[in-house]
């Protein structure tokens, strides 16, 4: 198929649109937030690491998707059952799930005792007050995010578990009741054209909410790859099957977004470009939130048809 000479993602002449100077309170970073729209308005969930390093969350919220006000107050989220057995959990990387009346909102929790990263879950309504789910997906498990309807009666989740040394593919899960998981399948990036992709080679994980078109399930993800001084990260797109999104409709074999800027590349983790959700705009404009370097907030843009295109024609 003839390639497009369009990039797929434009970065916002604005970016980085929230760096730590930007922050109402001291703090070291602000990075990989969840995104949904909330009410009128876009909401990141910030990843916040303060000046001891301990990582925190703050709600953000803006009118264009681009000038964002950030709460001074971090979100109240009491610990899970799970939790409270270990005594504390390290909760970071939010993607946000739309569900009814309420939304699902799901995080990696770095246990301590050596037990390793789980991935842990809670409902709002308001992104002030959370209610945990009572357990922890076990280690090792992470970038776990809900597809935002049932799929053949079933919840349905993408999720990374984890090889010994941090790498690992997306798998998909189903669930009658959000507790126990099972008829697990893994998406083969691997056999859809990426077998010699350079920048799949570690690992990759879904980023936000998959987006339901007529045409599939648009998943936008992360993957990175080993270079001779760091482990570069890179995004990629790709389109499930509606009914059985395990299997892959269509995965271009390039990515989408790679670090290039200052922004992406100096930081406290150079050469990084993680996702933790898009949103569209009212214009049809996509935004994909991502942070830079693991230091600041940034967004490009698409729109979900050109993106189900770019997937489709590009492979």
């Amino acid at each position: 198929m003839k390639k497009t000479s369009k990039a797929p993602l434009i970065r916002h002449p604005q970016n980085p649109i929230l760096t730590p100077d930007d922050m109402p309170f001291r703090c070291y970073t602000v990075m990989n937030s969840g995104a949904v729209k909330f009410g009128d308005k876009v909401l990141l969930l910030l990843r916040v690491e303060y000046c001891d390093r301990s990582t925190h969350f703050h709600v953000a919220t803006s009118d264009d998707g681009v000038n964002f006000t950030v709460c001074e107050e971090e979100i109240n989220y009491p610990l899970s059952l799970t939790e409270q057995h270990i005594g504390a959990a390290h909760r970071f990387d939010m993607r946000i799930t739309p569900w009814e009346d309420f939304f699902y909102v799901n995080h990696a929790a770095w246990m301590p005792g050596g037990f390793g990263c789980g991935s842990g879950t809670a409902t709002t309504k308001d992104f002030v007050n959370f209610t945990p789910m009572p357990y922890l997906i076990e280690p090792s498990n992470r970038n776990v995010v809900f597809f935002p309807e049932k799929i053949n009666g079933m919840y349905c989740r993408l999720d990374r578990p984890q090889d010994v040394d941090g790498k690992g593919g997306m798998w998909v899960s189903y669930s009658p009741d959000l507790t126990f998981w099972g008829m697990s399948m893994p998406i083969n990036l691997k056999a859809a054209n990426l077998g010699g992709s350079g920048w799949y080679i570690n690992k990759c994980g879904a980023t936000g909410v998959p987006i339901k078109t007529d045409k599939g399930w648009l998943v936008i993800y992360h993957a990175t790859a080993s270079t001779c001084s760091t482990e570069n990260y890179y995004l990629g797109a790709m389109m499930l099957d509606l009914k059985e999104p395990h299997k892959i409709l269509a995965a271009p074999t390039e990515f989408i977004l790679a670090a290039e800027k200052d922004y992406e590349c100096i930081g406290q983790t150079p050469n990084v470009v993680f996702s933790g959700g898009a949103v569209e705009m009212p214009d049809g404009t996509l935004n994909v939130y991502y942070g830079g370097a693991d230091t600041r907030m940034c967004v490009a843009t698409t729109t979900v048809d050109e993106l189900v295109d770019y997937c489709f024609n590009n492979r």
